[in-house]
């Protein structure tokens, strides 16, 4: 195999398990995906994982999010970065800002995501996230034209979903716990008649049950799908 001189950037850490677990599918997709076989057929990787302040329910912490992110995309860009990506969909109501500050591709998952969806067809898409990204509306205006409808779930069911993404940050609300998330999708489907759902949060396939209901759109396995085409492709 041909050696590859790209060097994918990750602006991780929101949270940190979400962004470890990004890397190991990186480097499980190069191998399933693409044959690799020996160490330097592997993407080159540059995880930073910021311990940035919290915005998931509310917006006061962004103003010292907003410098962090951009001082670390100016990081990346130093380093050779020749892609950028950042792991977690609320962070990206900061994209466009990133994006002016970044002399390398930045590659966005709200796109990847709404790629993936119209590609699969579906028409009406529930959408799993913080209280953030849902109200900042950055998916519905990521899906406008597209023909497809972005459905936000109820207080209570946004409120179980900040439970489950905050008890992953903490290290503590991986997969046997999820009972009660499990359920909420369901009915969420059921009562809006929903043709899938995304995990719009990278926490979210870190709780979500495999393989128990269908249509669910993993923000972490399309994005990883999306940026190792790119890197693996011929230029």
């Amino acid at each position: 195999m041909k050696k590859n001189k790209k060097i994918i950037g990750l602006i991780g850490g929101m949270g940190p398990f979400a962004s470890a677990e990004f890397v190991k599918l990186l480097l499980e997709k190069s191998v399933r995906d693409f044959g690799v076989k020996n160490c330097d057929e592997f993407p080159e990787i540059l995880l930073d994982s910021i311990p940035i302040p919290d915005f998931i329910s509310n917006t006061k912490s962004v103003p010292v999010a907003t410098k962090m992110l951009i001082s670390r995309v100016k990081k990346l860009n130093k380093f050779g970065c020749t892609t950028i990506a950042m792991v977690c969909n609320t962070g990206h109501i900061l994209f466009p800002i990133l994006s002016k500050n970044s002399n390398a591709k930045m590659t966005s998952l709200i796109d990847t995501i709404r790629s993936k969806v119209v590609l699969l067809g579906f028409k009406r898409v529930g959408l799993l996230a913080t209280k953030t990204t849902i109200n900042s509306n950055i998916f519905k205006d990521a899906f406008a034209g597209t023909g497809t409808k972005i459905i936000n779930p109820n207080e209570k069911d946004i409120k179980i979903c900040e439970a489950a993404i905050r008890r992953v940050i903490a290290g503590k609300g991986f997969e046997p716990k999820t009972d009660k998330l499990q359920k909420m999708t369901k009915k969420f489907i059921k009562k809006q008649n929903l043709d899938g759902v995304i995990l719009g949060c990278t926490e979210l396939p870190l709780a979500f049950p495999k393989n128990k209901i269908p249509n669910v759109v993993d923000c972490l396995d399309v994005f990883s799908d999306k940026l190792l085409e790119d890197f693996f492709k011929t230029d």
